[in-house]
């Protein structure tokens, strides 16, 4: 058995990601690193990639929940279309999918693409019936998959956040040296002090921007993974297991 065909397997590997990098928060935050991240950022844009990081988990969250619910459930109707004979024409009953006699399935994103396949077969082109049919892979792909562009969006601003902390840190570091009267031991202590305040600032921000978009961009390449297995699935039944029913449904 693969690790795909294990129920909420998404899930259990989003859980395992997650649960290594609260391990290494915990971690980081009994040894001080991250009060000294927080304390040395002048500028808190550490806090700002903190936040865009917990609201971008949080969608993650939500979104495999709902894809590994729908892997689930696509194997379920994969299990049922099999275990039907595939002479037997499909029918929609109260908009769910049923096969022959068989109990309808549960509504859920295999079932629609099925019935909007079905729905299809009644009048495509008969000179290009693989253009709806690509259509419909088209559509659905855009619709497993449209949701995470906000989040590759966010990966890519917590990156741009870092770079922005840097050049901030630069600015105060050498404006420091700029505000500098006389070149005093006293006054050469402060800037220094000054100075290496402003280089903490831009090598903790461009720190937080990278480990956050890493960590936040390994969430949303597993809920892209999910994603293209669900299609897969999708696209296995629709086509292997499916075309007889249909073939059956448009000779009626």
């Amino acid at each position: 058995m693969t690790l795909q065909e294990n129920r909420h397997y998404l899930l259990l590997l989003w859980l395992i990601v997650n649960g290594l990098i609260v391990f290494g928060l915990v971690v980081s935050w009994q040894e001080g690193l991250i009060m000294q991240l927080v304390y040395g950022d002048r500028s808190r844009i550490c806090l700002i990639i903190a936040l865009l990081y917990v609201i971008g988990t949080v969608h993650c969250a939500s979104r495999v929940l709902y894809l590994s619910k729908e892997l689930n459930q696509a194997a379920d109707v994969a299990q049922g279309i099999a275990a039907t004979d595939r002479n037997n024409a499909i029918s929609i009953c109260d908009g769910r999918l049923a096969i022959g006699d068989a109990e309808p399935f549960p509504r859920c994103v295999i079932a629609q693409h099925l019935i909007d396949l079905a729905d299809s077969r009644e009048g495509f082109d008969e000179t290009d019936p693989a253009a709806e049919k690509s259509n419909l892979i088209e559509a659905l792909a855009e619709r497993l998959k449209g949701a995470h562009e906000l989040g590759w969006f966010a990966v890519d601003i917590l990156l741009k956040l870092g770079l922005v902390g840097t050049i901030v840190g630069f600015i105060l570091m050498l404006g420091s040296i700029a505000n500098t009267a006389s070149l005093d031991v006293n006054t050469m202590q402060k800037v220094l002090r000054q100075m290496s305040s402003g280089m903490g600032t831009a090598l903790f921000t461009t720190l937080a921007g990278l480990i956050g978009s890493i960590l936040l961009g390994l969430q949303y390449l597993l809920l892209d993974k999910g994603a293209d297995e669900l299609l897969h699935r999708i696209i296995r039944v629709s086509e292997i297991e499916i075309k007889p029913n249909l073939a059956t449904k448009g000779a009626q």
